[in-house]
């Protein structure tokens, strides 16, 4: 008869499931989550509600573009009350009960789960007993006791727990105990049903303790280029009779690796002499040196400028020069940005745009004493336009910080000449206007980045903020008596904020730009030979990483958008999709334009671009192409592309081709 039972309810269980299977699952929803929100207990569920219509389309087209759809299984919901019961466990629920409602539609084959939960009243911290500190000093224990995340009184969390279990851990590495563990098998929580309490019990066990005895340096492969000892201690963060750091260990091993001079770097306990209260430990510094010099011709994709470009180069690096970390580098390159396939490109025509420049640069890794990387470097180049040359001479100084991976700062200070000739028969009052000049440029730089990967970021947000001034030492040279060539005085900031959205098949991107530079004129310094802002500290709109519906340097509410402007605001909105392997597409809308000056800023003077691309990512970034589309042109007749015909958009259409991510 049991026999019979279980065969009859085994039918059962499979006709149903059969059944539920041919229901599409098209939305699950949570009731009574006062606590926890719908997207932490969807990320720990079996079932997922069914994709749209148009990804279903897109997968059977081929199943690596969209999403198949998601129907209604009762094995997976069952696991799904599982999943939930634990983590309400684990967020200190552990009276929690939920229950399910299924809505079938029998027409259109579908059904709607919900998850019904009673939270209950949540359990409080109680006894927090980590043990496993007897020998370690007094100091040490109330560093460890003072506890950060598991307090007496809030919530249980298992995070809690665990964050704390590893701030103690990483206390003890840092404080000469290298082989400290915990002994998972022996963790207790203890609850406490009828007064709504839990008792956490964690035993550690510290393993000896470690001092450092001596440094040793290992060289493989020297004979590549010849490094003294010294300038590897100089970046080695701990020193001999210090308690092991296993923090300062890994600095250490990343300020080796940021000197340039080393393919590889491994830091490690080399040997242990064991005494009765404490351990002596020789720690052991393997390096294998890079070439001394390297001389690389490439040829390179670039993005600079809003722009696609095509070029070569020759790359030569002395490293260690003089010793010291030192590095010297020069680089040659000729770069095409556009280019008329029906002749070569010459410093005259009036088709093509590029750039030839020459850089020497030496990088400096301390100055004064301290770990201030600073360089100094010289450029000479052509930046070639099609209506003009700029002939740029500049001497930078530039000083660097770097805390970690997040922050940034740069303070240049810039030297620099700038000559500009026209190609063309251009107005008499235009070509006195922009005669040769001498700036000195001084500019702070910082820079947050808090994207979750620099080649396609999928989360996270990044900015950079520019302050710039030129103007102020000929300024000074000048009251002082020293004769002076003609100069700008004018200010300049700048604001680039990215921030992207991880969706469940796309990233949403967004970004933000933002230029306003002024001159600015001392009454006293009238007198001497004034200029308008340098071209090339100018702002241009228009490109394949701008208002994507215009070319290069041709938008703006201004009289020669080649020329630039002293006012700038964008806006790109994307949606990034990976369509099979390593390709992918976008959807893009962009807003923006380019003015004389921020007290001309309109609403109604915005361009507005809209389009789709195609992505192939790689290593280095991959590429991309953009069919850019003018949406709202507001110096056009036909300003809206609703009022074009079909040949006037295609005509209008720009197509952009570059490297990476468009931001």
């Amino acid at each position: 008869m049991r026999k019979l039972i279980f065969v009859l309810l085994s039918i059962l269980i499979t006709v149903l499931g059969a059944q539920e299977q041919n229901f599409e699952l098209k939305k699950i929803r949570f009731k009574g989550n006062r606590t926890l929100s719908e997207k932490e207990l969807y990320s720990v569920l079996v079932s997922k509600e069914s994709p749209s219509k148009f990804w279903q389309i897109l997968y059977k087209i081929n199943n690596r573009l969209g999403d198949k759809p998601q129907y209604l299984e009762r094995v997976k919901v069952i696991n799904d009350i599982t999943n939930l019961q634990n983590y309400y466990f684990d967020n200190g629920f552990f009276d929690v009960k939920i229950d399910t409602l299924i809505d079938y539609d029998y027409e259109k084959e579908t059904a709607n789960l919900t998850f019904l939960i009673n939270e209950g009243q949540p359990y409080v911290n109680d006894k927090i007993d980590f043990i496993g500190f007897d020998e370690l000093p007094d100091s040490l224990k109330k560093i460890i006791f003072d506890f950060s995340f598991l307090k007496s009184g809030n919530r249980y969390r298992r995070m809690d727990v665990e964050a704390e279990v590893q701030r103690i851990l990483n206390i003890l590495y840092d404080n000469g105990y290298p082989n400290a563990y915990v002994d998972r098998s022996r963790i207790r929580i203890l609850v406490d049903s009828t007064k709504k309490l839990v008792s956490v019990f964690v035993p550690f066990n510290a393993d000896g303790r470690f001092l450092i005895r001596g440094i040793k340096i290992f060289f493989e492969e020297a004979s590549k280029m010849k490094i003294s000892d010294d300038l590897i201690r100089r970046e080695i963060e701990f020193k001999s009779g210090e308690f092991y750091n296993r923090s300062l260990i890994l600095k250490s091993e990343t300020n080796l690796f940021e000197t340039g001079l080393f393919e590889g770097v491994k830091i490690n306990i080399w040997q242990v002499e064991e005494k009765d209260t404490i351990n002596f430990a020789d720690i052991g510094v393997s390096v294998v040196p890079r070439n001394k010099q390297d001389i690389a011709p490439s040829i390179y994709f670039s993005d600079e400028r809003n722009a696609f470009n095509v070029g070569i180069s020759l790359d030569y690096q002395n490293r260690n020069f003089l010793g010291g970390g030192r590095n010297l580098s020069s680089s040659i390159r000729f770069q095409i940005q556009s280019l008329n396939f029906k002749k070569l490109p010459t410093l005259t025509d009036t088709t093509s745009a590029g750039l030839i420049e020459m850089n020497l640069k030496l990088n400096q890794p301390y100055l004064l004493g301290r770990k201030i990387p600073g360089e100094i470097s010289l450029s000479l180049m052509i930046d070639k336009q099609k209506s003009y040359l700029l002939n740029i001479t500049r001497n930078r100084l530039r000083f660097v910080y770097r805390p970690n991976g997040i922050y940034s700062g740069f303070l240049d200070w810039d030297i620099e000449s700038v000559d500009i000739r026209f190609q063309k028969s251009i107005d008499i009052t235009l070509a006195k206007l922009y005669q040769k000049q001498l700036n000195s440029i001084l500019s702070f730089t910082m820079q947050i980045d808090k994207t979750d990967d620099l080649i396609y970021p999928r989360s996270g947000y990044s900015h950079t903020i520019s302050i710039e001034e030129g103007g102020i030492v000929p300024y000074l040279l000048g009251r002082m008596g020293i004769k002076v060539l003609p100069f700008s005085q004018y200010y300049k900031f700048g604001w680039l904020y990215r921030r992207f959205f991880n969706l469940n098949n796309s990233v949403f991107a967004f970004k933000f730009k933002l230029g306003i530079s002024n001159e600015f004129f001392i009454k006293s310094a009238r007198k001497f030979e004034l200029q308008p802002i340098p071209i090339n500290r100018r702002f241009f709109a228009g490109g394949s990483a701008s208002v994507r519906g215009w070319r290069v340097r041709e938008l703006g509410n201004v009289p020669d958008p080649s020329l630039g402007g002293n006012a700038l605001i964008e806006m790109n909105f994307e949606n990034r999709i990976i369509f099979w392997k390593n390709f992918g597409g976008v959807f893009f809308v962009d807003f923006g334009n380019l003015w004389d000056d921020v007290r001309y800023v309109k609403l109604n003077q915005f361009a507005v671009a809209g389009g789709f691309g195609l992505r192939y990512i790689a290593f280095f970034g991959g590429f991309r192409l953009d069919f850019g589309f003018k949406v709202y042109d507001p110096g056009s007749n036909t300003k809206v592309i609703f009022k074009k015909t079909g040949k006037q958009i295609l005509k209008d259409m720009v197509f952009h081709f570059g490297v990476g991510q468009t931001f």
